[in-house]
């Protein structure tokens, strides 16, 4: 296992160290070019993070430094590659291709000096460039100093016009650029003079999709129009994507389907051979195995170890398949994101072990995987790791905590749709599915989302996987980039003294109830909560169409315990026919609140004088609570199952 506790996230330069098997790929593609005629033109596609830069790195290492792809002297291409993202930080467009223009000459007359030091081809370049870009810039300058002086309120024509003077505007002394691409064909030409084995110039333009789209737009005409000339090849990282955002920005967009036409034909005008990485290819798995190995997350023995997960099947897996499938659902074979996942995991690890006592127990492959799932959340879908933090035992979700995450509703006709999908017929599932209603990029990802969540479920069984979902998430949340309002304000200990009344009894209420309390039965019968700064906290009994609700009313000095009826309409007069029958065998009377304005109903029991202010007199009321919660359940879940 090697020392080092990170990935860092920098481009690859050698083949040999590639460990997401791109290499044939790279080598396909070498092989196309080493024979390809020119002039010609390469786009690497991809999204941000997906190894366009990588690629480019093993395509020049093979065809402008590897000997052996030419002949056993040199290599077949002269190489020059250009960052796009070097030339134009803090620069305007115009600025930025003139630093490309003049990027690209500087390395070609230095490989021409190398080649040929007594060669007067490579002044005669530089003498048209500097012509070149000396009229460019008086057009820029001018047209700067023009629009600032304008903005002085003075005369912008008089000040341009001595600018011009200044720089020496000489017609008959201007390079056109028929002049100055001739000039370049000549350089190409006389470089590879008496060299059969050389084919060309290949230029790798990097980072074009992390510029302005419209000034991407500019660039791609500038090499159409002046560097593209026999024996050389370009190799562009760009996207589709982004020409079509910067011809739209150039152009507009008023002509539908006739602008999508022209969109690709500029496309293909420009583009010979549009390249997409092989992203959906990569070995992510020996990758993970390796790099988990190698930060001392998992060793490879625990890798390779199989375990059961809680299933109704009793599914068997190795640890690394259930690896494996988490990070596909999450950060799919993104490599910049399934480095961040690893460099998390590797900083919760170090964090967790300090301070650790030779007498706590370690972490099992349950709990790695546990973490590992959650931070796969973090990572990949935020919004729904923030919504856990806040209600952490997310296989009780329903209706009210759709309600209390202030969710859109789903319509009746969806519901019956969402019950008869797998990832989606349970009222947890359906929550989430409401949740990814809110982002087009969650909708697309709902179904694996679903999927990611059910895995992480199936790791504990039902009694302990609360308790687990809690501890993990304090490993993970040093890592969250984003903070729900929720967590904020528990943190800063509410926003009055009501609230944060309320958030202590909850905390000490949970506290007592699963982990202090002389009742076993209560953690058995409910799942601990995400104490909040509301009055009131709910906890799930099996069914969709009802909840026990218990509520702290401070300015009343009471509790109550209710059942909570969803649709009252219906529900409420078939237990109300149990009535007698539901308070005998509790052994309780209780308040039959059908509220027939609203749709919902209510069946409850109060502690008047509860004395809440005392806290001496708190684990009285939490066993009342606890009390009352445990034989409304037993009671009202036995008419529940004849009646619903």
């Amino acid at each position: 296992m090697s020392d080092l506790i990170n990935i860092i996230d920098v481009p690859l330069k050698d083949v040999n160290n590639d460990k997401l098997n791109t290499r044939k790929y790279v080598e396909g593609l070498a092989q196309y070019l080493s024979k390809s005629a020119m002039p010609t033109t390469v786009a690497i596609q991809g999204q941000w993070g997906s190894g366009k830069t990588s690629f480019m790195n093993l395509l020049r290492s093979i065809l402008c430094e590897d000997k052996t792809s030419g002949n056993d002297r040199d290599p077949l291409y002269y190489g020059v590659w250009i960052n796009m993202w070097e030339y134009s930080i803090m620069q305007t467009p115009e600025q930025t291709l003139i630093g490309v223009i003049k990027g690209m000459i500087s390395e070609c007359t230095r490989i021409l000096e190398q080649r040929n030091p007594t060669s007067s081809v490579a002044g005669e370049l530089k003498e048209k460039a500097w012509s070149f870009l000396k009229k460019t810039c008086a057009v820029v300058a001018t047209t700067a100093v023009k629009a600032g002086v304008n903005t002085l309120g003075l005369d912008g024509e008089e000040a341009a016009g001595a600018l011009k003077d200044a720089l020496g505007d000489d017609e008959f002394n201007e390079t056109r650029p028929k002049e100055f691409r001739d000039a370049f064909t000549k350089a190409v030409n006389d470089c590879l003079a008496g060299q059969s084995h050389r084919r060309g110039f290949m230029f790798f333009i990097d980072d074009l999709d992390r510029i302005n789209p419209e000034n991407a737009i500019q660039i791609l005409e500038l090499l159409k129009n002046m560097f593209e000339v026999d024996n050389c090849i370009f190799v562009l990282a760009i996207d589709y994507d982004v020409i079509v955002k910067g011809l739209k920005a150039k152009f507009g967009n008023n002509n539908g389907n006739d602008d999508d036409r022209a969109f690709r034909s500029f496309f293909d005008k420009i583009i010979q051979m549009p390249f997409s990485m092989p992203i959906g290819a990569y070995d992510t798995t020996a990758f993970l195995k390796d790099s988990l190995n190698n930060i001392g997350y998992l060793s490879t023995s625990r890798l390779e170890k199989e375990i059961t997960l809680f299933t109704p099947e009793g599914t068997k897996l190795k640890v690394l398949d259930i690896v494996d499938e988490m990070t596909r659902l999450s950060t799919g074979t993104n490599p910049r994101s399934i480095k961040r996942l690893l460099n998390t995991l590797s900083l919760i690890k170090i964090i967790s072990n300090i301070g650790k006592t030779d007498q706590e127990e370690e972490m099992d492959e349950y709990d790695h995987l546990m973490n590992y799932g959650l931070v796969c959340l973090q990572i990949a879908y935020p919004q729904i790791y923030d919504r856990i933090t806040q209600e952490p035992y997310y296989p009780d979700w329903d209706e009210n905590t759709a309600r209390q995450f202030r969710l859109k509703p789903l319509p009746k006709e969806k519901l019956e749709v969402l019950d008869k999908l797998d990832g989606f017929n349970e009222p947890w599932e359906q929550v989430v599915y409401q949740i990814c209603q809110t982002s087009n990029y969650l909708m697309a990802s709902a179904l694996n989302i679903s999927e990611l969540l059910n895995l992480i479920k199936s790791l504990y069984e039902e009694e302990i996987l609360a308790g687990k979902i809690n501890t993990m998430l304090g490993m993970t949340s040093v890592t969250s980039v984003t903070q729900s309002e929720n967590q904020k304000l528990q943190k800063s200990g509410a926003t009055n003294v009501t609230e944060q009344k309320r958030f202590d009894y909850w905390v000490e209420f949970q506290k007592y109830a699963f982990r202090e309390g002389p009742n076993p039965d209560f953690a058995k019968n409910f799942k601990e909560r995400k104490p909040s700064v509301d009055q009131w906290m709910d906890f799930s009994i099996g069914f969709r169409t009802c909840h026990i609700t218990i509520s702290q009313i401070i300015k009343r000095d009471e509790l109550d315990v209710e059942l909570y009826i969803n649709d009252g309409k219906t529900m409420f007069p078939k237990l109300f026919e149990h009535k007698e029958e539901i308070e005998a065998r509790a052994n309780m009377s209780f308040d039959w609140r059908e509220l027939p304005e609203r749709k919902a109903s209510r069946i409850i029991i109060v502690k008047q004088n509860a004395k809440l202010d005392d806290r001496n007199k708190w684990k009285e009321q939490f066993d009342w609570l606890m009390n009352v919660m445990l034989t409304m359940k037993k009671v009202f879940t036995e008419v529940l199952k004849t009646i619903e």
